[in-house]
């Protein structure tokens, strides 16, 4: 009988003792668990660094550089690391933008032709980078106000010519906001601005400043404006005129 209670005994402590031994392989089980686990968060953290640092610049200094009755020619700064930029472009300021084209990312400088003359255009640029079959788009650029110069000024002629005076009238050039009107006692010498019209439906100008039986030659261009910014179509064709005397 003292054995059977002996061997009761030992059974007991055995089992005790497996417990304590299975707690602590549980308590290093979640601790290996939870060490991995924070491991994992930190490369998410990592990963999703590494995807905003991957976000290129935003373009700066976007403006027009040259411009034409028909063509804006855009230049913007360079963006690091930038694997091209797509152009925006619309003709309301607050509008909706079309993308027209994209440059790779060597490339600062953009033309756009085909545009309707003295007409009012608005753009816009954005970096983008390609990682893997993905592209990553970086904030577009300040918004560019520019305009297409206005159209050759056509039909410059003399209404009335007398000794003191000569008569010009021009056809109206559209979307223009006014004209430059040129004068000179040489066709090929140099021309003098005698009169500004900002009133683009002004098409006519009396030159008194003229002395009798003397030849002129006369020339008058449009302009466009916009926000401080002036553009000038080209000139009309000379026009000769000879006071009477």
């Amino acid at each position: 009988m003292t054995k059977k209670i002996r061997n009761i005994i030992a059974l007991f402590l055995t089992l005790l003792l497996m417990i304590g031994n299975m707690g602590s392989i549980t308590h290093s089980f979640a601790k290996m668990n939870n060490i991995k686990g924070i491991n994992t968060e930190k490369f998410i953290t990592t990963e999703n660094n590494k995807t905003a640092d991957s976000k290129p610049d935003k373009v700066t200094d976007l403006q027009a550089r040259t411009r034409s009755s028909n063509c804006i020619k855009l230049e913007w700064s360079q963006v690091e690391c930038a694997s091209g930029y797509r152009i925006y472009r619309s003709t309301i300021k607050n509008g909706i933008y079309r993308r027209i084209d994209e440059v790779c990312g060597k490339t600062t400088c953009y033309i756009d032709r085909d545009l309707d003359c003295g007409t009012n255009y608005y753009y816009k640029v954005r970096a983008f980078r390609k990682m893997g079959d993905k592209i990553c788009l970086g904030c577009p650029s300040d918004i560019l106000d520019t305009t297409t110069c206005p159209d050759m000024v056509k039909n410059l002629e003399s209404k009335c010519i007398s000794n003191c005076s000569v008569e010009l009238s021009w056809q109206t050039v559209y979307k223009s906001s006014g004209y430059e009107l040129y004068r000179s006692t040489r066709e090929n010498g140099n021309y003098k601005r005698i009169a500004t019209f900002t009133d683009k439906g002004k098409t006519c100008y009396r030159d008194n400043d003229v002395k009798s039986g003397k030849k002129y030659y006369y020339k008058v261009r449009a302009f466009k404006e916009l926000n401080g910014q002036i553009c000038f179509g080209h000139c009309s064709d000379i026009l000769a005129v000879c006071t009477r005397k």
